[in-house]
């Protein structure tokens, strides 16, 4: 895993500057770093690369890399797991190799299929290849969008890098940025800001599964196009259950086998529940002395990590358990929301950061269990989603039972009754604010919810299937697996120079789940029916049928408790003049109404405010 950063201008920087820019990507690669620089008819062209050591530990694969003629120069970010088959492929047409590591594969790959490569890669990846010759640049972004990317361009500048962090080193770019409010107001209704969209309305996502080029004679973006979609695949149910299972079993056994491919040493998140236990159990029958790594919360009652040491004791596992202390909330809390580059609403950021910090010392790369849920139905709002399709209510009826609903749950569900299913689907789950409330928020004029859930719409359009299961999944992998929770896992794991891998998230996995019917995933309201049936083959059952409680945190008393001063300071300071503060004060004040949980909605509203309040980015700045 690493860190890229390129830069492309008719005005020339010093080495010294785009070297101060790519140090703010150490952690992602602390083991190794490089620099080239190209001058093509007065373009300067700089890629810099910042390397974490797992494939071919050698000098050879140090990046950036070029071929033998220096024609073709590549900076890569990921791992490239069918690299071997790859490789054994274009040395049939002649290619030879100085390395054993991925990135030569991926350099001689472009070399010999150009943009198309992408169709041939299994793996996470965002990389860049310079054409030094045809003056083009090329960028792609893996299938799921687990690596980062992220680009700015003016009319003088093009510049791309794995976080936000490293642009803003660039004073020119710091300048020219404006903060976009139609951003900040989908901030607050799907707790992230969605592909291709940042909260600057300069700088870009690139979205996943997607490939473009820059060319530097015409100046301009061009063969941009997305080379791998879940949309199109049809519903296929013509193998029994038992049969489904067993294919399911392989598929899940060959992406772990494929992500224990490393040089350096391996282990796994164990939470306890269904996903992770499922992976642990499997890495266990492939490989030898696993460790596994849990938070614990002994100060919390929702503490789960007594399920995880049965887990780990069932399957033999190295196992570690380490607690996290309320003392620890304070200093890991602030530790990784100034290193995010990006508002971030997902307070599980500081465990998962605390607890890949205590695995970095014994490990280099981590398996998790990331994207179970959304793959194979693992979320209430699954089922939520199907009921709410069919209910016909009068919208007065509607909103007289969302006003005496008794539980933000239940209102919720209410709530969001009007919304068309794009919306719903991240309204539901999300604990955020509704877009009325929204806007309240931000005191602005109503604002269509086409408009802020145009992402959302865009990608239901094209899904074919008539399946509300499948439906929902799709919308959730293309919008809050890369944006939410990939993003979460990336920056966390990075922060601590940990590499995170994801078996879930496969492509093959992927593809042969949403060739199954959705009431296959989701059965008579039971979430994962299916992968609940695989872990029972791996985990004793009474670990995978129980409660499913997720990766809680106790949000409400860090905020009203443990790190009370500091959520008043950040909430209550008007100077960056976004939100109504009266407004402010009143979901504040709800808290501790039961029944009424508020601390997501804070928790959105003070990560914005403290990102902007970081970054000194008040309202005389835009």
């Amino acid at each position: 895993m690493c860190g890229i950063l390129g830069y492309a201008s008719s005005v020339p920087i010093s080495r010294a500057s785009f070297g101060q820019a790519l140090d703010t990507l150490s952690k992602r690669g602390p083991d190794a770093e490089g620099l080239r620089e190209f001058k093509t008819d007065g373009c300067q062209v700089l890629f810099g690369h910042k390397r974490l050591s797992i494939i071919d530990l050698s000098a050879a694969g140090i990046q950036p890399m070029s071929d033998q003629t220096d024609d073709f120069t590549i900076i890569f970010n990921g791992e490239i797991y069918n690299f071997a088959e790859l490789r054994a492929e274009l040395e049939q047409k002649g290619h030879s190799f100085k390395s054993k590591s991925d990135t030569e594969v991926l350099l001689r790959g472009y070399m010999e299929y150009g943009q198309k490569v992408v169709e041939k890669l299994d793996g996470m990846f965002a990389f860049a290849v310079f054409d030094k010759k045809k003056r083009v640049l090329t960028f792609a972004r893996d299938h799921l969008g687990k690596k980062p990317f992220f680009y700015y361009l003016d009319d003088k500048r093009f510049v791309f890098a794995s976080e936000i962090k490293a642009l803003l080193e660039f004073p020119v770019i710091r300048k020219a940025l404006t903060l976009e409010r139609m951003s900040i107001l989908k901030f607050l209704t799907y707790g992230y800001v969605p592909s291709p969209n940042t909260i600057f309305t300069q700088i870009h996502k690139l979205e996943p599964a997607t490939t473009f080029q820059f060319d530097l004679k015409e100046w301009k973006i061009k063969n941009k196009y997305c080379y791998w979609d879940l949309e199109s695949i049809v519903v296929s149910d013509s193998l029994s259950e038992e049969e489904t299972l067993d294919k399911l079993d392989l598929l899940v056994q060959k992406s772990v086998k494929k992500r224990l491919i490393s040089d350096v040493p391996v282990g796994v998140f164990l939470s306890g529940g269904v996903d992770s236990s499922l992976i642990s159990a499997v890495m266990a029958k492939q490989s030898k002395q696993v460790s596994s790594f849990t938070v614990a919360f002994p100060d919390y009652a929702g503490d789960e990590s007594e399920y995880a040491k049965k887990v780990a004791e069932e399957l033999h596992l190295n196992s570690n358990i380490i607690p996290f202390h309320k003392e620890d909330a304070k200093k890991y809390f602030f530790e990784m929301l100034d290193y995010m580059d990006e508002p971030t609403a997902d307070p599980a950021i500081v465990p998962l950061y605390f607890i890949a910090k205590k695995a970095k010392s014994k490990i280099t790369v981590v398996l998790s269990g990331d994207g179970g849920d959304e793959v194979f139905g693992g979320y209430s709002k699954y089922i939520a989603q199907k009921y709410a399709g069919r209910l016909k209510l009068p919208r007065e009826m509607t909103r007289l039972m969302s006003f005496l609903a008794r539980s933000d749950v239940h209102k919720r569900f209410l709530d969001g009754l009007d919304m068309p299913f794009y919306g719903r689907q991240f309204f539901y789950g999300s604990g955020g604010f509704h877009p009325v409330e929204a806007m309240k928020l931000m005191k602005m004029n109503a604002v269509a919810v086409d408009e802020i859930f145009k992402e959302s719409k865009e990608y239901d359009l094209k899904f074919r299937q008539n399946d509300i299961v499948n439906r929902s999944l799709y919308l959730d992998c293309k919008l809050l697996i890369p944006d939410w929770y990939l993003t979460k896992g990336d920056r966390t794991t990075m922060a601590a120079s940990l590499e995170m891998r994801n078996p879930f998230l496969d492509k093959e996995l992927v593809e042969f789940a949403f060739s199954l019917a959705g009431n296959r995933k989701v059965k008579r309201n039971e979430s994962k029916y299916l992968l609940k049936k695989l872990a029972c083959r791996y985990v004793n059952k009474e670990s995978i049928y129980r409660p499913k409680k997720g990766f809680a945190v106790p949000l409400d008393n860090w905020i009203f408790e443990v790190l009370k001063n500091e959520f008043k300071t950040v909430l209550f300071d008007e100077t960056d003049g976004l939100f109504d503060m009266d407004y402010v004060q009143e979901i504040y004040s709800t808290y501790p109404r039961k029944g009424k949980n508020v601390e997501f909605k804070l928790l959105r509203i003070f990560a914005l405010k403290y990102y902007l309040k970081r970054l000194k980015w008040f309202k005389n700045r835009g």
